[in-house]
């Protein structure tokens, strides 16, 4: 799945992406790939889901080179 970043916790190593979809998901600091200390809000991110006791989470965060200001499902080409 792909989303923008909606929120980033650095203390403790966390944060939200709004999925494609329109679902917010929360991600945990051992699950991103890139460090969440490189993360913003805003930066466009690839990830899994997992489902997990509670709610689904997403796992294998990795940033894209684009950013939240590309509207979900519009091409960057002419």
């Amino acid at each position: 799945m792909r989303g923008s970043i909606t929120r980033v916790r650095r203390k403790e190593g966390s944060g939200c992406i709004l999925a494609e979809d329109g679902k917010e998901v929360c991600f945990e600091r051992p699950e991103a790939s890139n460090r969440v200390e490189d993360l913003r809000v805003g930066h466009w991110v690839e990830f899994d889901l997992q489902y997990g006791f509670e709610q689904p989470c997403a796992v294998n965060v990795k940033r894209l080179q684009r950013d939240a200001s590309q509207t979900f499902g519009t091409s960057s080409n002419p």
